[in-house]
C-alpha cells in the first residue's frame, strides 16, 4: 500500500483507538512522537512501526488540510483515500469536526507572535512646585502598559514586561485622535 493509503490501517479497529490516534496526531504535529509512543501506537494497529508512521503523518495532513483549510465535514471526506470504507470517512471526519474548535483554538494560541496587550492603568498628575515655572500647573498623564512579549520559540512560555511613559496634553490628543483613526478603519473592515 502507498503511504496515501496508511490510513486504511484503521479499517475495523475500535472507534476509542481512532479517537485515540487522532489526537496524538495533533498534539505531536510539532514536536514529533517518542519512540516508545510510536511503539505502542504500532503494536495496537498491528503493524510495523513505518507504516504506523506514516499513519500518523496521513491522520496529521488530514487534520492540517481541514484545520488550515477551513474545510467541513465533506471537505475532510474529500481528503481520505476514495477506498476507505463510509464507516471509516464518516468517524474521522465528525471526529475531526468535533475537535476542530479546540485544535483552532490551540493553534492560534501557540502561534510565535507579537507582543499582545495584558493590561493598561493610568494617572494624571498636575505639577504643583517645579523649577521652572511653564512646568506648573501643565497635566500630564502617566501610563503603565502590560504586555506579554513575544515568545521567541514554539511552545515557549513568554514573559510580561512593563512599559511606563508620561503624555503631555497634546501628545495625549495625538494618541487619541490616531486610535480613532484605527477604530474607524477596523470598524470598515468586514
Amino acid at each position: 500500500m502507498a503511504a496515501s493509503d496508511a490510513i486504511l490501517e484503521l479499517e475495523g479497529k475500535e472507534e476509542k483507538l481512532v479517537k485515540r490516534l487522532l489526537q496524538d496526531s495533533f498534539r505531536y504535529r510539532c514536536d514529533g512522537m517518542s519512540e516508545s509512543k510510536l511503539d505502542g501506537i504500532s503494536e495496537a494497529l498491528g503493524v510495523e512501526k513505518v507504516r504506523a508512521k506514516e499513519v500518523i503523518s496521513e491522520l496529521q495532513r488530514v487534520i492540517s488540510g481541514t484545520l488550515y483549510d477551513s474545510r467541513d465535514r465533506n471537505g475532510t471526506v474529500k481528503l481520505l483515500p476514495k477506498s476507505a470504507s463510509k464507516n471509516l470517512k464518516i468517524l474521522l471526519a465528525n471526529e475531526i469536526a468535533d475537535q476542530l474548535p479546540r485544535w483552532r483554538e490551540s493553534s492560534v494560541s501557540n502561534l510565535v507572535s507579537p507582543p499582545k496587550l495584558i493590561d493598561f492603568d493610568w494617572r494624571v498628575d498636575v505639577a504643583s512646585s517645579s523649577s521652572v515655572l511653564s512646568r506648573m500647573i501643565l497635566p500630564t498623564v502617566f501610563v503603565e502598559i502590560t504586555i506579554q512579549e513575544q515568545a521567541r520559540k514554539h511552545r515557549e512560555m513568554s514573559g510580561t514586561r512593563n512599559i511606563h511613559f508620561e503624555l503631555s496634553k497634546e501628545a495625549l490628543g495625538t494618541l487619541v485622535r490616531s486610535l480613532g483613526k484605527i477604530r474607524d478603519q477596523l470598524s470598515n473592515v468586514k
